[in-house]
């Protein structure tokens, strides 16, 4: 009986291992508190529960849940206060892409009007300030022609947006009047 307790004490102190820093004395006593366990339940009079028979179940069974302990103990380790000094976050795909200098030019475009050049399915060449520019359409079909506002950029490209016919009546009328030749 002392020898599973001792036995559970051991796997305690090894999870604690994972979460505690202690320069590696929780693993010590935990390794010595399993081995210890297993002697105790092989010692152990057959009376008490103990024996051969029940020192090689124990043996099996630890072979079984330290496995199982030590998984659920690492997968919850980057969630603790330990785990995020430790562990380098994965950074947002904004946070990677680089500060190119064609990042910054098509930064200067968002929120502006044009109109698409070509039909985007969903990319395409959309006119914007008299310059062809790639884009990608957010989720939808858009006909060649269509007045567009910038409302992102993916990569190298601008996530456009049609407009509807009330968000047209401010538009200035040389967007309104584009001419849709300028397929080149």
């Amino acid at each position: 009986m002392w020898g599973i307790v001792i036995i559970v004490i051991g796997l305690l102190l090894l999870a604690a291992e994972v979460f505690i820093p202690s320069g590696g004395m929780l693993f010590i006593l935990a390794m010595t508190a399993l081995v210890l366990g297993v002697v105790m339940i092989f010692y152990a009079p057959e009376s008490e529960g103990g024996g051969v028979t029940s020192g090689l179940i124990a043996v099996i069974s630890l072979g079984i849940v330290l496995p199982v302990v030590l998984g659920i103990a690492f997968y919850y380790y980057p969630s603790t206060p330990m785990g995020k000094r430790l562990l380098l976050q994965q950074p947002t795909e904004e946070q990677s892409i680089a500060d190119t200098g064609a990042l910054l030019e098509l930064e200067k475009y968002r929120g502006s009007y044009g109109k698409t050049l070509t039909p985007h399915q969903p990319s395409g060449a959309t006119l914007i300030d008299g310059r062809r520019i790639d884009s990608i359409a957010e989720g939808m079909f858009v006909d060649s022609g269509q007045v567009v506002k910038v409302i992102g950029i993916q990569g190298s490209q601008l996530i456009i947006r049609p407009l509807q016919a009330p968000e047209m009546s401010g538009l200035p009328e040389s967007l309104r009047d584009l001419p849709g030749d300028l397929l080149a």
